[in-house]
C-alpha cells in the first residue's frame, strides 16, 4: 500500500468522533481500496409508507425526507412484494401507484373512506411490520366481536381469517428470545478480497428480518476493522433502531462505534454493543455464521457460473456463427407496440457478454401511419436509421461485431434491404460483412436465421451461445415494451390533461407526480386537488374529467 501513495494530506479535527464520521464520509466518497467499502448498497430496498391525510405504500430505493416511514432494508424485492400484497389484502392501505390496488380492492372489500379508520389501519400495519403483533391481533378480535355482536357474520369471518393469517406468519419464526428487546445479530465470513455479513434482526423478540451484504475487505484488513465498517456504513441504511448489537468479536473503537450509532445514525436512542460468550445469543450469532457461510459460498457459484457461461458462450457463438473473432459488441434491436399504437423500438449493446445500458437507445417510429402494423417495415426503418447517424460520430464509430433482431425469416430479411440502403451511402466500416455478422433469433422455436441461408441454425438448449443470445433477445423485448408503454401512458396523459383550460406544462406534471394517473386524479378528493388548483383550474377540470 506505502508504494502506491501519491501524497499524504493531513486534516484537523476536533475530537475522535470527528475524526470517525469524517473517516465513513471519505471512503464512501473516494472508495478506496484499502478501506472496508459497502460493495451492494444498491440493492436496498425500503417499503415506504407517505406523509399525507390517506398514507400510501410504495417499494423504493430512494429516501425522500419529507416525514415518510420507512421499513427495512431488505434485499429482496420479492420478498417485499409479498409483504404489500398482504398488507393491501388485509390492512387494506393503498398504493401510491393507483393501477395495483384494483385486485386488493376487490378482495378486501374497498378500502376504508374514513380518514381517522384508515389511520388506525396505518398504525396497525406499521406495528405489524415492525414485529408488534400482539397490539394487532388484539384489535383485530376485538372487531371481530364487534362484527358478530352486530350480526355482520361477513365481516366478522373476515376478521378471523385476517387473525387466522397474521397467527400463522409469526408461527412460522423458528427463533424466539423471551424478552421483547430489539436486539441485531452481525457474523460474516472472509475470502481473498471480500467479507459476506450477515444482520439477523429481532424486534420485540422475534425474528423479523434478514440482511445479507458484501464489504470489499482484502485480506491484509483485520477482521475489527471488517466489522468498523460493517457497522459505520450498514447502520445508515437502517431505519429500525436496534437497542442491542451482537457481534463475534469486539471492534477496537467499540465506545466510539455505540456514541456514532446513538447520536449521528439513531440519535436519541442509545444502542449498545456486545460479544456474547455462551447461552442462547452466542447460538444465534452462530445461526447469523453458518448464513454467512452459506451466502459466501452462493455468491461464489454464481461468479463461477457466471464466468464458465461468459468463457464458453462467445467463442461457441463465434465458432456457431462462422465468425473469424469472437464478437465482443453484440447490438439487438426489437419492435414494439399496441395494436398499432405508439410503434417504438429499441436497440440494446451488450459487451463482452454484459449490457451496456449506457449504450442502449430508442426509436420512436416515423414511417408508418397511425395505427398501420408492420414489424417488417418498422425494423427496416430503425437499422436504416442506427447505420446513418453521421451526426454522432462516438455512435457510428462503435460499429457492431454481430447484430442480432428478435424476429424470423421475414424479419431478417427486412432488415438486409435497409443494410442495403445504407450501403450505398458507404457508412459500413469495410471488415463488418452483413451476410454474416446480422442473425435473427425467433422466439417460437429458438430458431436462428441467417443471411443466404435456407434451414434455421439450432443450437442445443443447454449452449452458452443459446442462452447469451436469449439474454440479450429477451433484453431487448424488455426495453422495448418498457418505452412503448412510457410512451402511450405519456400520449393518455397528454389527450386528457392538454385539453383543459388553464392546466399548463407544470401544474399537469404535478398532478401526475401526486396522483400517479389519470385515474388517480379522477379518485382525488376536492381538498387534495386545491392544494395544486386555484377555482378556474378546479372548475375546468371537473367540466373535462
Amino acid at each position: 500500500m506505502v508504494s502506491k501513495i501519491a501524497r499524504i494530506e493531513p486534516r484537523v479535527v476536533n475530537s475522535e468522533m470527528e475524526a470517525l464520521i469524517m473517516e465513513n464520509n471519505l471512503i464512501k466518497e473516494f472508495q478506496p481500496r484499502f478501506n472496508v467499502r459497502l460493495r451492494d448498497d444498491k440493492n436496498f430496498v425500503y417499503l415506504r409508507i407517505t406523509n399525507e391525510n390517506f398514507p400510501k405504500m410504495e417499494i423504493t430505493r430512494r429516501i425522500i425526507r419529507d416525514g415518510s416511514i420507512y421499513i427495512g432494508p431488505k434485499t429482496s424485492v420479492k420478498e417485499f412484494r409479498e409483504t404489500v400484497r398482504f398488507c393491501q389484502k388485509f390492512f387494506r392501505v393503498r398504493m401510491t401507484r393507483s393501477s395495483l390496488d384494483y385486485y386488493p380492492h376487490v378482495a378486501a372489500g374497498g378500502f376504508e373512506d374514513d380518514p381517522a379508520e384508515y389511520q388506525k389501519n396505518v398504525d396497525l400495519m406499521i406495528e405489524f411490520l415492525k414485529g408488534k403483533t400482539k397490539p394487532v391481533l388484539q384489535n383485530l378480535q376485538q372487531k371481530m366481536h364487534r362484527f358478530a355482536g352486530e350480526k355482520n357474520f361477513e365481516a366478522a369471518a373476515r376478521m378471523r381469517d385476517l387473525i387466522q393469517s397474521v397467527e400463522k406468519s409469526t408461527e412460522s419464526q423458528t427463533v424466539q428470545l423471551t424478552d421483547p428487546v430489539n436486539r441485531d445479530f452481525v457474523h460474516f465470513v472472509r475470502d481473498e478480497r471480500n467479507a459476506y455479513c450477515v444482520r439477523i434482526a429481532f424486534r420485540e423478540g422475534k425474528l423479523l428480518n434478514q440482511n445479507e451484504v458484501v464489504l470489499a475487505a482484502e485480506k491484509d484488513i483485520p477482521d475489527e476493522e471488517v466489522l468498523e465498517g460493517f457497522l459505520m456504513q450498514f447502520y445508515e441504511k437502517v431505519y429500525d433502531a436496534p437497542d442491542e448489537i451482537y457481534l463475534p468479536l469486539k471492534p477496537e473503537d467499540r465506545e466510539k462505534i455505540q456514541e456514532f450509532l446513538s447520536s449521528e445514525i439513531f440519535p436519541e436512542h442509545s444502542v449498545k454493543i456486545f460479544v456474547p460468550q455462551r447461552g442462547v445469543k452466542k447460538e444465534v450469532l452462530l445461526i447469523a455464521q453458518k448464513n454467512a457461510k452459506n451466502f459466501a459460498e452462493r455468491k461464489k457459484i454464481e461468479a463461477l457460473s457466471h464466468a464458465e457461461n461468459f468463457s464458453k458462450a462467445l467463442p461457441e457463438l463465434s465458432e456457431a456463427l462462422d465468425l473469424k473473432n469472437s464478437p465482443r459488441r453484440i447490438e439487438c434491436f426489437d419492435i414494439s407496440h399496441f395494436s398499432g399504437e405508439a410503434t417504438v423500438a429499441s436497440q440494446v449493446v451488450f459487451i463482452d457478454g454484459e449490457p451496456k445500458k449506457s449504450e442502449y437507445r430508442r426509436f420512436r417510429i416515423k414511417t408508418l401511419e397511425k395505427g398501420k402494423i408492420d414489424d417488417f417495415a418498422a425494423m427496416k426503418e430503425v437499422l436504416s436509421r442506427r447505420f446513418a447517424r453521421k451526426d454522432d460520430k462516438r455512435f457510428a464509430e462503435k460499429f457492431p461485431d454481430l447484430i442480432v433482431i428478435d424476429g424470423g425469416k421475414g424479419q431478417l430479411s427486412s432488415v438486409l434491404k435497409g443494410v442495403e440502403e445504407a450501403k450505398k451511402e458507404k457508412i459500413f466500416p469495410r471488415k463488418f460483412s452483413p451476410k454474416k455478422q446480422i442473425i435473427a433469433l425467433a422466439k417460437r422455436e429458438e430458431q436462428i436465421f441467417r443471411p443466404e441461408k435456407k434451414e434455421p441454425l439450432e443450437l442445443p438448449y443447454d449452449s452458452a451461445a443459446l442462452k447469451l443470445l436469449q439474454r440479450i433477445r429477451d433484453e431487448a423485448h424488455r426495453f422495448a415494451i418498457g418505452f412503448n408503454r412510457s410512451t402511450r401512458k405519456k400520449q393518455a396523459t397528454q389527450s386528457i390533461l392538454d385539453t383543459i383550460p388553464g392546466i399548463g406544462n407544470t401544474t399537469r406534471k404535478k398532478l401526475i407526480q401526486k396522483f400517479g394517473s389519470i385515474a388517480g386524479v379522477k379518485q382525488a378528493t376536492e381538498k387534495q386537488l386545491r392544494e395544486i388548483l386555484n377555482e378556474k383550474q378546479f372548475k375546468n377540470l371537473k367540466k373535462n374529467i
